[in-house]
């Protein structure tokens, strides 16, 4: 199979588990990858010497951590693939993923962006067969597999996923200032069905997932806390700005939110911290009009 495919993995301070995928990865530059791009997120735990083990890849190193849709829109600028394909650190690649995927966007002109069906790694259970979001903005995963068609369509893809590199020259790309890290894969997912394409999972493609995400929070720390909070406001405005769905955010997602966050922290001791920045983060959303937000964007 001719090459087709640019690979851009964002990584953060992860040196153990890039290693493990740059193994899978590096072989299939004399096959089906046309180049790795790694975007180093001002890692401090060795990862530049990982990525000196393998002198073909790209590397890039932010002085900063940006998050991660950033990180995908610098190495995405620098890919010369057919199509792109952003793979988190940690993953683990079955078999021919990676060239079922690209297959899978020669064949459907209509699709844009294509994922796999993504395992956890721990027990081979399905995490995510497709990302949905309801008219009230709830999240959810598919994890339905055993149907008689080989794909459906989906809403957005999460974590790892393919996309044609002709959108990035038609003006697509990930909106980094509003949503820096969550919220961002949804928003993508958007903006292709917007530019009038399909956002698809394919059931012949599968993906491992190393880290088991459970529960209404994920990757707790004060960074991501005060985005999960400040991204879903943005997201709000952006897609849903109506008085039915601010009215249930106030009466019903948010008091369930903030009492799930002081249940899920109850046992660490920045508890007080993270909920303060859940509720800053919130407030934060809240102040920011929808004008300033897009003035905000022309000006990147």
């Amino acid at each position: 199979m001719s090459k087709r495919v640019s690979i851009v993995i964002p990584t953060r301070n992860r040196c153990h588990m890039l290693m493990r995928l740059l193994e899978q990865l590096v072989p299939l530059l004399d096959s089906e990858i046309e180049e790795i791009v790694v975007v180093d997120n001002a890692s401090s735990d060795g990862t530049s010497d990982v990525v000196a083990q393998f002198p073909n890849v790209i590397y890039l190193r932010n002085e900063e951590n940006v998050l991660s849709a950033k990180a995908r829109q610098q190495g995405w600028d620098v890919s010369t693939g057919k199509y792109v394909c952003f793979i988190d650190d940690d993953n683990i690649i079955e078999g021919q993923a990676l060239s079922i995927l690209a297959d899978f966007l020669d064949e459907n002109e209509r699709v844009a962006l294509v994922g796999p069906v993504q395992r956890r790694w721990s027990d081979g259970s399905v995490w995510c067969a497709g990302g949905r979001i309801n008219r009230f903005l709830v999240v959810s995963y598919d994890r339905e597999t055993t149907v008689s068609v080989k794909s459906k369509v989906v809403d957005f893809q999460p974590n790892v996923f393919m996309t044609r590199n002709e959108l990035r020259r038609s003006g697509v790309s990930f909106d980094w200032r509003r949503f820096p890290h969550n919220w961002s894969e949804a928003d993508f997912g958007n903006k292709i069905r917007q530019a009038g394409y399909q956002v698809v999972t394919c059931y012949d493609s599968t993906i491992y997932h190393d880290i088991d995400y459970s529960g209404y929070f994920t990757r707790i720390n004060p960074t991501n806390i005060f985005d999960q909070a400040q991204s879903r406001i943005v997201y709000r405005k952006t897609y849903h700005n109506d008085a039915v769905t601010w009215m249930l955010f106030a009466l019903i997602v948010l008091p369930v939110s903030v009492v799930a966050l002081i249940f899920t922290t109850r046992t660490r001791d920045d508890r007080k911290k993270l909920i303060v920045l859940y509720l800053k983060g919130t407030l934060c959303g809240l102040i920011t009009s929808s004008k300033s937000l897009d003035e905000e964007v022309s000006t990147v």
